[in-house]
């Protein structure tokens, strides 16, 4: 027992203000009581999630799937949650669920790796959980939050990688997330940049990547011999090749629902992606994000390309850089603001239609990299910390009704809800 308890004082918060630790940990024990609290309502699908949870079925069954768009994966690992909880809610809900809390524990380890402190990971951890963009996807039979969740995982591999294992663990992972959605191999140009700038592993592991075809191509041919389809490499390439074509032929900003991937950084037009109302009361899932966490994570994104500039050209600046932010950090937010820019690389092509949970597999990136600021700042200035924390709870707490689908009156949603392009 007292084992226990050194190892738990060990790893607890230890943030420079006690009261931040507090605040810490509140945010995390509520956002994940929203997240997993009823998470079988409501008893029908909602959004996009009959779009998934049939093709799991048809997987599950042996029949054709019925989905036109993506991979195997992200439907095969629903149907997982069915199995073990039964074709109801809860089991169509389950493996994003899941994905939704690993969430909470990846951005604590890759924070924590990446800056060697484990007040940036807390701080990671914390605003994750305070986040309705992850919340609301988190309890949604949809395959966003499985792919978030498999970028961060893939990140953290490569930046964990000592050697081979490392390397081809990553590997797997990345293609496996591109066996989700296409757009997930994107995440091999952040991966290849952590092993090359930490050097934590030889530079040339960067050739496991090779391997991230070979899994994908295996996902297909096991998606297709549970669904009764010829398994050929033949076949992989038409349906790949049949899939692309159907992609790139949407008429692009006919669905009311799209958005350009620059309106994302303003939360422009977040989605509501479950919405049930009896009488007065409303009970919704809206996919806004923490308005708070939101604009101070695009106050470091935008700021850092124009400082990284004058570090670069000036000694002054990197006199004054290296004064606040070691050689760890900087290279910690370079890795960061790769990852969150190379998720965004697809959307930017304008080749492909846009909606707002895209942003989702970028976004985690984004709130790593404001803890990794914040935990600096913690530093020096404790209270500015402690008072940043305070502002995004009490923002969180005004915002949780309608993130998890509490019941709340149509004045209050509207409330918090108040712009037309919120909903």
């Amino acid at each position: 027992m007292t084992s226990l308890w050194k190892v738990l004082e060990r790893l607890a918060p230890r943030l420079s203000h006690p009261a931040t630790n507090a605040l810490v940990l509140v945010l995390l024990v509520s956002g994940v009581y929203l997240r997993i609290q009823d998470v079988g309502y409501p008893f029908h699908h909602d959004f996009d999630e009959s779009q998934y949870v049939n093709s799991s079925q048809s997987f599950l069954t042996g029949a054709p799937d019925p989905e036109c768009c993506h991979p195997p994966v992200g439907k095969l690992l629903i149907g997982v949650g069915m199995l073990l909880s039964g074709n109801n809610p809860v089991g169509w809900r389950l493996m994003p669920l899941i994905f939704g809390l690993q969430c909470l524990v990846l951005v604590y380890l890759l924070a924590t790796s990446l800056f060697q402190d484990r007040r940036a990971g807390w701080l990671a951890a914390a605003f994750l959980a305070a986040d309705g963009f992850f919340l609301s996807y988190s309890r949604s039979s949809l395959g966003d939050v499985i792919i978030a969740g498999l970028v961060l995982w893939s990140v953290l591999a490569a930046v964990t990688a000592r050697g081979w294992g490392g390397a081809i663990a990553c590997a797997l992972l990345i293609g496996t997330v591109t066996s989700v959605k296409w757009v997930g191999l994107l995440i091999v140009l952040p991966a290849t940049l952590a092993i090359v700038l930490l050097k934590r592993a030889p530079w040339y592991v960067i050739f496991a990547f090779a391997l991230v075809p070979v899994v994908h191509a295996a996902f297909w041919l096991l998606g297709f011999e549970l669904t009764g389809k010829p398994t050929s490499l033949l076949f992989v390439v038409e349906e790949m090749q049949r899939r692309a074509n159907f992609h790139l032929g949407f008429q692009h900003f006919i669905n009311p629902l799209e958005s350009a991937w620059y309106t994302w950084l303003v939360m422009w037009h977040p989605l509501v992606i479950k919405t049930q109302q009896v009488g007065d009361t409303l009970r919704i899932a809206s996919a806004v994000g923490n308005p708070v966490l939101w604009f101070a994570a695009d106050a470091v994104l935008f700021a850092l390309p124009v400082v990284g500039a004058l570090v670069a050209l000036t000694p002054a600046w990197r006199e004054r850089w290296f004064s606040f932010f070691d050689l760890t950090a900087t290279r910690a937010f370079a890795i960061l603001w790769g990852s969150w820019l190379s998720m965004l690389l697809l959307w930017m092509s304008g080749k492909i239609s846009t909606y707002w949970y895209h942003y989702l597999y970028a976004w985690g990136f984004a709130l790593v990299l404001l803890a990794g600021v914040m935990a600096r700042v913690d530093r020096r200035f404790p209270k500015v910390t402690l008072g940043f924390v305070v502002v995004v709870l009490v923002v969180a707490a005004w915002f949780a009704p309608v993130w998890a689908e509490l019941p709340i009156s149509v004045e209050g949603a509207h409330l918090r809800l108040p712009f037309r392009s919120w909903w």
